[in-house]
């Protein structure tokens, strides 16, 4: 810790033993306690340790070895134990021979020693004042070393405290470095991210308009390439404030527009010469079934194949479609779905060849067995089924071209374009058997429709199972009946009602009573013959609807009214039926029989008429009640003048009629026009009002005859009622309505009396 020169500036002494001694001086024993006689020099080498006059100066200072661990400092203090023990015994001994000669001598040479004496004790004490000087400025110096020191430490610690600060702001200055660092790093990756959507223009453009550009469809970067169109147009749209982005959008739609015409025009030339080669081989020769299936199906299945994997994956799947709403935005969007729109329309111009193929083969089942005109149900089938099947063939080439599953992942606008040529087959057949079933033959559209409802539309029992084949006939089944078959039966059924109108009763038509020759109801079933009613009706179930009780007796128009209602309401499949074809069936029946009436009324008598009518609407009316025929309700919409009535018959209260000014107001407010009122009209009601009208003026007429109550006119009323029976008999074949008119007529003349 301290220089060696420290320790060096004390004088030198003569001796360490001399040291000793000085500082172990101890004083010689007095004179009088000397024995007697000569000293005692038996040990005169004892002598030699006499104390010598001492020294006045400071005994030489010695230098400590400082301990430099614990080990050095134990081994120093035992030394000095062991020397300081030694030195004890040999000072012991000197004093034994000190006490005996100086005590012979003490008295001799007290006065010469008195003053060596004095010397000698403050020798003693001068000694202890040197060395408490020598410690003082020991210690001084350590003082001062220690203030010196911690001086030091102090500047140290001020040091280490600027040290620090300095450190703390360069480690904010190196945190802010890194910061700025990281954001410049993050700002170039940005700068370079962004950047490589201006960079991808040049090497696109090389591509897409050089030579052969073309075969870039069936390359494998060519999705990737289009979905980097598409990005980058998304970036230039979504930054319009960076530099020259309008321009870099237009170019990169440009280019889009480029590739998606190499993708139509790849997938065009395809179809086109595929078209080109069926069409060819169609009209050279006539093929068979199978040959036809690989002409029109199986040659357009490899289109897909030849163009590649990625246009297939860009025809089927929907990952270029686009339908999600949260990219529909976008503003390449117009593109691919213009893109799309092509391509099905050129898909379905090329499905053209099919359509004349199926009329054609259509036309060579007709000039074949079966015959249309002898077995037009077996006939009409085979061209069902035919054209079904044809339908079904294109729904799947369809989905091998368009889809990626069952579901349609494009615009349903171009859904309904496919779904349309692809029911167009059914239009064609629709035209194709309509001069078959308008022949006025109601037998043969009521079995066809009878047939597709109970084998398409109508499920199997316990078939639970969901077959998409079997869905897709049961759509075009329904597509076939409800846009062709069902509107052409209500067109042929409303038809048949007009020409009631149209009805001439003859003399025989117009006769009331039971024709002779005529079976009872029993046996009516084996000898009914109805002209308008033919066998083939009859074989479905409803003869017994013209064989009833009084059918064979009716009105014409009223069997041919029966007939259309139970042909149209005896269907399979519960479909909405139209009130128009019930409600002009029953309205042209009713207008029929009150004409037939009229007639009757002016050549025989008013009974006849209302038994006419009473027969005849019955018949109508039980058909209602036993075959839950639905209401026939028509809705009508007629002009109602009553506004224009008021209006005339206010301003003439007014005495405004003749003035022109007075209309003004009247007219803006509309009060000068028609209203159109829509009125229900209800077939069914009419006829029963008729009825009801008839029933009752019959019945009163006979309880008119049959009231007297005169005991002298019991034979002429017994006379009436046996009349009333024999008429009641000859019109009405069962004896149901008789009984309900007899019961009529007395309950009347019951509540009189």
């Amino acid at each position: 810790m301290y220089e060696d020169s420290w320790y060096s500036y004390v004088p030198e002494s003569s001796s360490k033993k001399d040291e000793a001694s000085s500082s172990k001086h101890r004083r010689r024993e007095s004179l009088l306690k000397q024995t007697n006689g000569y000293p005692d020099v038996s040990d005169p080498l004892l002598e030699i340790y006499e104390e010598a006059p001492g020294s006045k100066d400071p005994p030489q200072a010695t230098l400590v070895r400082r301990a430099k661990s614990y080990s050095d400092f134990y081994e120093i203090a035992t030394q000095y134990l062991n020397e300081s023990e030694k030195e004890k015994r040999s000072r012991d001994k000197l004093d034994a021979f000190d006490s005996t000669t100086r005590d012979s001598q003490f008295g001799d040479g007290y006065e010469d020693f008195e003053d060596d004496l004095l010397d000698a004790s403050h020798e003693e004490y001068q000694c202890y004042r040197d060395q408490l000087d020598l410690s003082e400025r020991h210690l001084e110096n350590l003082l001062t070393d220690t203030t010196s020191a911690l001086d030091l430490l102090a500047n140290l610690s001020e040091s280490f405290k600027s040290v620090e600060s300095e450190t703390t702001a360069f480690q904010s200055q190196c945190e802010d470095l890194l910061t700025e660092q990281k954001r410049l790093r993050d700002l170039a990756d940005e700068v370079g991210t962004e950047l490589q959507y201006y960079a991808y223009l040049e090497p696109l453009t090389r591509r897409l308009n050089a030579p052969g550009a073309g075969r870039l469809v069936r390359s494998d970067d060519f999705l990737d390439m289009l979905m980097n169109l598409n990005t980058c147009i998304d970036f230039m749209d979504q930054h319009p404030n960076y530099r020259d982005s309008s321009i870099y959008k237009t170019r990169y739609s440009s280019l889009l527009e480029r590739a998606l015409n190499l993708v139509q025009m790849a997938v065009s030339s395809s179809l086109r010469e595929a078209t080109e080669d069926v069409t060819k081989q169609t009209r050279a020769k006539e093929h068979t079934e199978t040959a036809e299936y690989i002409l029109l199906y199986g040659k357009y299945e490899t289109i897909i194949s030849d163009l590649g994997p990625q246009v297939e994956k860009l025809l089927k799947t929907s990952e270029f479609s686009f339908t999600n709403a949260t990219i529909t935005q976008s503003p390449y969007i117009a593109q691919w779905n213009e893109l799309y729109k092509q391509l099905v329309d050129t898909y379905i111009k090329s499905r053209e060849p099919v359509g004349t193929l199926v009329l054609k083969n259509l036309r060579k089942f007709a000039a074949s067995d079966p015959d249309p005109e002898t077995d037009f149900k077996s006939f009409a089938r085979r061209c069902v089924q035919y054209v079904f099947d044809i339908c079904h063939n294109e729904l799947t080439l369809v989905e091998k071209f368009f889809q990626d599953g069952p579901d349609w992942n494009k615009d349903q606008e171009l859904a309904e374009k496919v779904e349309q040529n692809r029911f167009s087959h059914l239009a064609t057949l629709h035209t194709f058997l309509t001069p078959y079933l308008c022949n006025g033959d109601l037998a043969r559209i009521c079995t066809l429709i009878g047939w597709l409802e109970a084998v398409y539309l109508t499920p199997a029992d316990g078939d639970m199972d969901i077959d998409r084949a079997r869905d897709a006939q049961k759509l075009t089944a329904h597509v076939l009946l409800d846009k062709h078959l069902w509107p052409l039966s209500d067109a042929l059924f409303l038809k048949a009602a007009a020409e009631i109108e149209h009805f001439k009763p003859t003399a025989e038509d117009l006769s009331i009573m039971i024709k002779p020759g005529t079976l009872p109801a029993k046996d009516i079933e084996s000898s009914v013959s109805i002209s308008e009613i033919d066998e083939k009706t009859q074989d479905n179930g409803n003869s017994h609807i013209y064989s009833s009780p009084g059918m064979s007796n009716a009105f014409p128009t009223v069997k041919t009214a029966v007939k259309l209602l139970v042909m149209y309401n005896d269907r399979v499949y519960d479909r909405p039926r139209t009130g128009d074809v019930l409600y002009e069936i029953v309205h042209q029946a009713t207008e029929s029989l009150q004409k037939a009436a009229t007639t009757i009324k002016r050549t025989s008598t008013i009974m006849d008429a209302q038994l006419f009518l009473i027969k005849n609407l019955m018949l109508i009316e039980n058909l209602f009640m036993t075959h839950e025929i639905p209401d026939s309700v028509r809705q009508s919409a007629e002009f109602d003048f009553t506004p224009i009535w008021e209006t005339i018959k206010e301003l003439q209260d007014r005495k405004q009629l003749f003035n022109p000014l007075a209309y003004f107001t009247p007219l803006l407010k509309g009060k000068l026009l028609p209203a159109v009122v829509d009125h229900l009209l209800d077939a069914r009601k009419e006829l029963e009002k008729v009825l009801v009208q008839q029933i009752t003026a019959f019945t009163k007429h006979w309880q008119s005859r049959l009231s007297d109550r005169d005991p002298r006119k019991r034979a002429s009323i017994e006379k009436v009622s046996l009349e009333l029976d024999a008429l009641l008999c000859k019109v009405f074949e069962d004896d149901t309505t008789r009984a309900a008119l007899w019961k009529m007529i007395r309950a009347e003349e019951q509540i009189r009396y």
